[in-house]
């Protein structure tokens, strides 16, 4: 067993669990302190004395343009760049684009992950289709499924699945929330009779909301979210710098979140009744997450990677805004509510990217609240594409949305989208409505790019 894999998981036959918590974490910034001549020369450019540091709460917070605008040769603790197995960039939707470089051994550790994914929900006693749509040539290394990789290419994606999927018992779809949603009217939308094998769907790269998974399930003709089925779409977030599985649903989870999808239930949860965060959890033995406060109060997640890897990340915050849940709170809601769903521990709450909000005199709106709207109508999802962009500055809130390539809006759409989000944006919206070729934020089309949805009024 390679030394990654010693370092995140015990041996069978050993009698200790790997170290956890804020004490691995402060061990993991030790170590990276003593192998990573970048991190060094950071921390001291900060004015920290590192012999001064004596628990994890000293050690300083890094984001993503401290770690990437430096030599990331000096940054790795284990060989250099020319040693790396693998090299994948963030999208740079934030204006800076982030790197991961992965080992030989995080290659086979990010394998077994996949494996014990895909063994979870029946590959290796049923054959497997794992269609791989995620953009930037992402790579999903597996051992107990056929992996077709057309990426963002949706005639190609459509094709196999169309044409291959009925060979195997299941397929397995991977795909970014405008691409998936686009794939599965595409291939069912107003098609009746439509009969494949069952298709799981694993969805990243941005926050979705449930009335967008209700949706894009019902087309998939997918168990409903509030089931414990292994089947249905399960949403998963990572970066870059860390891969693709850092946070993921589990069914129950799923479930949860569905059954919290209430503006009550939200406020005895969460303190807040906006909308319903994502739910999610992760393995302690590979990260140490942090909830970081800010002086807007605002709480964002740090992760610290807890294995050896060419690139550590101490206190690394994501820019996402989220916050550990414990388990003990969400069960007692649903067990109040009559639900069999219960969840554990480590459970975090993300509510989406912090920066992405619009704001003007008296209003502000966050994308989540417009996709929760958006979507919860079927014919007004089905017209649109997903894609939207709020106006910040303005007197109230100025929203463009895309419609789908051939679609007309359903009658009083806009006027029904401006009364809706009157609510949580605190002043009712002015609705433009695009033909998809004529929408002016993001090209017909394009799934390589994630759509941007706030931005300024160009100047005038």
């Amino acid at each position: 067993m390679n030394a990654l894999r010693r370092a995140q998981r015990p041996r069978e036959d050993s009698p200790t669990e790997p170290a956890t918590g804020p004490d691995a974490a402060y061990a993991a910034f030790r170590r990276t302190l003593l192998s990573s001549a970048g991190y060094r020369r950071l921390i001291t450019d900060m004015g920290v004395r590192p012999e001064a540091i004596e628990s994890l709460e000293d050690v300083p917070f890094l984001d993503k343009r401290a770690v990437f605008s430096q030599d990331i040769d000096s940054w790795l603790s284990e060989g250099g760049i020319d040693d790396a197995a693998e090299l994948l960039t963030s999208s740079g939707q934030s204006g800076s684009f982030s790197i991961g470089i992965s080992s030989k051994a995080e290659l086979a550790a990010q394998q077994e992950m996949t494996d014990a994914m895909l063994a979870a929900g029946g590959a290796g006693t049923r054959s497997t289709l794992l269609l791989n749509c995620l953009p930037m040539g992402i790579s999903v290394p597996t051992t107990l499924a056929t992996v077709a990789t057309p990426s963002v290419h949706i005639e190609m994606a459509l094709e196999i699945y169309r044409r291959l999927a009925p060979r195997f018992s299941q397929t397995v779809l991977l795909a970014e929330p405008v691409f998936m949603k686009e794939f599965a009217e595409e291939m069912f939308g107003g098609r009746a009779g439509v009969s494949l094998p069952p298709t799981s769907c694993y969805v990243g790269g941005e926050w979705v909301s449930e009335s967008w998974r209700s949706h894009v399930g019902e087309l998939f003709s997918m168990p409903r979210p509030e089931e414990e089925s292994p089947a249905g779409i399960l949403v998963s977030m990572g970066a870059a710098e860390v891969g693709l599985g850092l946070l993921g649903e589990t069914p129950a989870l799923r479930a949860a979140r569905a059954a919290l999808d209430d503006a009550d239930l939200r406020r005895v949860v969460f303190g807040r009744d906006d909308y319903t965060p994502s739910l999610f959890t992760y393995d302690p033995r590979r990260f140490y997450i942090e909830s970081r406060a800010h002086d807007d109060e605002a709480r964002t997640l740090a992760i610290t990677t807890l294995g050896r890897r060419m690139l550590p990340l101490i206190r690394y915050d994501l820019d996402d805004l989220g916050e550990h849940v414990p388990a003990a709170v969400i069960n007692r809601e649903l067990e109040r509510r009559g639900s069999s769903v219960r969840v554990p521990d480590p459970v975090v709450a993300v509510w989406g990217r912090r920066p992405d909000v619009a704001r003007g005199p008296g209003w502000s709106l966050r994308p989540e609240a417009v996709k929760q709207r958006i979507f919860q109508h079927a014919a007004e999802a089905t017209s649109l594409t997903g894609r939207f962009r709020i106006e910040s500055g303005g007197d109230v809130p100025r929203l463009h949305l895309q419609l789908r390539a051939g679609r007309e809006p359903t009658p009083r759409m806009a006027e029904l989208l401006a009364a809706d989000l009157a609510t949580p944006a605190g002043a009712p919206a002015d609705i433009t409505l695009h033909e998809a070729a004529s929408y002016p934020f993001h090209e017909a089309g394009d799934y390589q790019h994630k759509p941007r949805y706030t931005a300024r009024p160009a100047a005038e």
